[in-house]
């Protein structure tokens, strides 16, 4: 039914362009009245509002910290994390500098991680790229990173288009279907784009580090399959700032096929200082490595 209605929304947009275009060219009165539905029609699409809240959480964020946000240089975990998934993969985005940052600008993202799988071919998927079911990633067990209690689930999204190539959102949530767990008073998980119905917990669950909380999906704003993971200092995924992420008892290398996968997107890779090795055997890490939990 969303679907629908966000098709439906989509035509009479362009049908309004129309209407206005024409009115312009040919000088016709009283044709651009629908001028004030049009630009509505326009820019209220699919993840439009929040954009809206990102740029006033930019703002937000910058103001209470003081304009000095949380880095490696002045905060450090309180709780202990392992990654959100069993098995080796890809961190395509991510990581503790501007060139690797997931969204440096973007402050509740800053160090947020996009993982997925790829293959030493630089593919993430078999055989027709339009299917989600054919992505390496998609339906994978999805694990708690740190005990902690879940304070948010939505899960009324599907799974948006996908070829590949660019990224779609059929939905009016740029998460799709996500989970927020509360860690510590200061440190809330954040996971994107998981499969509808694929939770096992739900709000109000205490849960243990390594616990398999959903699936991997393809709901939301995403060019394919992946899970969106990050760390912040509070509950709102757009009012709280993101938190940089020592990871515990974890292998990693660095990806044979990170720069192939990276190419058909016509982007420049950049790998470099991707991995610091911290005290504890814990480590901070970046874009262009595969990483995996010490079982």
């Amino acid at each position: 039914m969303l679907f629908s209605i966000i098709s439906i929304t989509k035509k009479i947009k362009w049908l309004f362009f129309a209407i206005n275009l024409l009115g312009l060219f040919l000088d016709i009165p009283y044709s651009t009245w629908g001028s004030p539905i049009f630009l509505f029609l326009f820019f209220i699409e699919p993840g439009a509002i929040q954009g809206f809240y990102q740029i006033f959480g930019i703002i937000y964020v910058h103001i209470i910290h003081k304009f000095k946000l949380p880095s490696k240089e002045n905060y450090v975990c309180k709780s202990n994390y392992i990654l959100p998934f069993n098995g080796k993969w890809t961190i395509c985005n991510g990581g503790l500098n501007k060139k690797l940052s997931h969204s440096w600008g973007i402050v509740t993202q800053r160090y947020a991680y996009d993982f997925l799988i790829i293959n030493n071919e630089g593919r993430s998927f078999d055989k027709n790229e339009k299917n989600v079911e054919n992505y390496f990633c998609y339906s994978k067990d999805i694990i708690t990173p740190a005990d902690g209690i879940v304070i948010k689930i939505s899960n009324k999204n599907n799974d948006s288009r996908v070829n590949g190539k660019k990224a779609y959102c059929d939905v009016w949530d740029i998460r799709g279907n996500f989970i927020v767990i509360k860690h510590n008073d200061t440190e809330y998980s954040a996971i994107a784009h998981i499969m509808k119905d694929s939770f096992t917990v739900k709000i109000g669950d205490q849960v243990k580090q390594g616990e398999i909380i959903g699936k991997c999906g393809n709901s939301g704003n995403t060019s394919e399959p992946h899970i969106h993971f990050q760390l912040q200092n509070g509950k709102s995924f757009f009012f709280s700032a993101g938190l940089p992420i020592m990871f515990s008892n974890i292998i990693t290398e660095n990806s044979i096929g990170y720069k192939l996968f990276l190419e058909k997107f016509k982007v420049n890779s950049t790998c470099e200082d991707n991995l610091q090795k911290m005290d504890n055997n814990k480590y901070y890490i970046g874009s262009g490595l595969n990483v995996e939990n010490v079982l």
